[in-house]
C-alpha cells in the first residue's frame, strides 16, 4: 500500500492561509521549528522523493532539542538520539561508514485541525523553498493513488484552498538536491 501525501507550494503569506483555515473552522493547534539533516552513502540521482528519503539517515531536532535519529541505516549505530553538542562527533562517525551530509534544512511547521478530522493540515515555511501545504488522510489509504490524491485535493479545497487535479506538488528533497523546483503527483512517492 502506498500512501499519497500532497504538498503544494503556496503563493500568499502564512497569515493569508492561517485566516482561510480559521474561517473554515480549523484551529492552529501546534507550531514547531524543525531542523532536519540528511546523510547518505548512495547516489541520489534519478530517485523519487520517497526513494531519496529512504536512502538517507535523518536527524531531526524540534525547537532545539536533541536530534532524534530516524531511518537508521547503520546497524552498528545503537543510538536513538544525539545531543546538539555531539553532532560533529556523530558526523565523523558516519563518515567512517561512507555517509555524507546531503541536506540541512529548517522549517517552521504549523498544524491545523478541527473536530472530525483524523489528520492535520500542515503549513510549512521551508528555508530555501517557501511556504507549502502538506496533507494526507488515513481514511483514503484503501483507495488507489489517483483516488487518494483527488480526495485529498477535494478536502483541502473544502478548507478554503483552490487546487485543481492537474496541479503537481513540490518535492522538497528533490528540489533541494537539484537546486530547482521538482514536482510530482505524490510527495510520499
Amino acid at each position: 500500500m502506498l500512501v499519497v501525501e500532497v504538498g503544494f507550494k503556496l503563493n500568499n503569506t502564512l497569515d493569508y492561509y492561517d485566516k482561510i483555515l480559521k474561517t473554515n473552522g480549523l484551529i492552529n493547534d501546534f507550531n514547531v521549528v524543525t531542523h532536519d539533516i540528511y546523510y547518505t552513502n548512495k547516489d541520489l540521482n534519478n530517485l523519487s522523493e520517497n526513494e531519496m528519503k529512504n536512502a538517507c539517515i535523518r536527524l531531526r531536532s524540534c525547537d532545539n532539542e536533541k536530534y532524534k535519529i530516524q531511518n537508521n541505516l547503520i546497524s552498528e549505530l545503537n543510538m536513538n538520539e544525539i545531543d546538539l553538542e555531539k553532532l560533529k562527533e556523530f558526523e565523523t562517525e558516519l563518515s567512517h561508514f561512507g555517509y555524507r551530509k546531503v541536506f540541512d534544512t529548517t522549517k517552521k511547521d504549523h498544524h491545523y485541525y478541527k473536530d472530525g478530522m483524523n489528520s492535520k493540515v500542515q503549513l510549512q515555511e521551508i528555508d530555501n523553498i517557501g511556504l507549502l501545504v502538506y496533507y494526507d488522510n488515513s481514511n483514503y489509504y484503501k483507495y488507489d493513488l489517483d483516488t487518494q490524491r483527488s480526495k485529498l485535493i477535494d478536502e483541502l479545497n473544502s478548507y478554503g484552498f483552490n487546487f485543481n487535479y492537474d496541479e503537481l506538488g513540490l518535492d522538497k528533497l528533490r528540489t533541494l538536491y537539484y537546486g530547482k523546483e521538482c514536482t510530482s503527483k505524490n510527495q510520499n512517492g
